[in-house]
């Protein structure tokens, strides 16, 4: 499918639309594997998650390049409007089951972002029902920030690792921070970011007494 726009969001991430094939359908939390039909990209393939909703009559990617020339995503930052890409089907990544806290590390927030798009879209409570904690190295970093001040209010907690902010929290997503802004144990917990980050905030959340069946992640444990 032909690439048809391409945003740089910040410094390092991407916003593609590509073609959606004819009978495409897709639901918020779902990914496809893509990869370049070029010369010297036949076995890079990888998942990235499909950011709009199947209404809309394109694909939305969003895509943090990796700096490494050989990669893909450095691959898919060179490429131009009109060039190709390939797509699977799309696969389930994560399911909604009710309201509870996002924790995102940096394009981490990309799988919740139709799902948020839709629970407004349904009229949901999102500012009573859920909450974000999101983690970022730098402001510079944070993807949507306005977007998700509106959809979470005060209860969109901002945490940088490497600069501060009135509006934000110093450090790192941990145990502390889980404690801090976490008192329900019985909800939903929806966890997006680098493998680590996800295991790690998994191990606390359980050693908190969370269920194991409440926590949802990209990566399997």
């Amino acid at each position: 499918m032909k690439i048809l726009e391409k945003k740089y969001l910040n410094h390092n991430v991407i916003r593609f639309l590509i073609e959606k094939p004819y009978g495409y359908v897709h639901k918020p939390g779902q990914a496809m594997e893509l990869s370049i039909d070029k010369p010297g990209y036949e076995l890079a393939i990888a998942p990235f998650t499909i950011t709009n909703l199947n209404g809309d009559p394109y694909l939305e990617l969003i895509v943090k390049i990796n700096p490494e020339v050989n990669s893909l995503t450095y691959g898919l930052s060179v490429l131009a409007i009109g060039e190709t890409l390939q797509i699977t089907e799309p696969w389930d990544s994560y399911n909604y089951k009710g309201p509870g806290v996002f924790i995102a590390g940096g394009t981490g927030i990309t799988p919740f972002l139709p799902i948020l798009k839709e629970l407004q879209a349904k009229g949901g409570n999102l500012i009573k029902e859920h909450m974000l904690l999101y983690g970022n190295r730098t402001q510079a970093d944070i993807l949507f920030q306005r977007k998700l001040g509106k959809v979470f209010g005060k209860n969109c907690i901002h945490i940088l690792s490497r600069s501060k902010s009135p509006d934000s929290v110093f450090g790192r997503i941990n145990i502390d921070i889980l404690k801090q802004y976490i008192n329900e144990l019985h909800q939903q917990f929806y966890i997006c970011g680098p493998r680590h980050f996800e295991s790690e905030i998994s191990k606390q959340l359980v050693s908190m007494g969370v269920k194991r069946a409440r926590i949802q992640t990209g990566y399997k444990f």
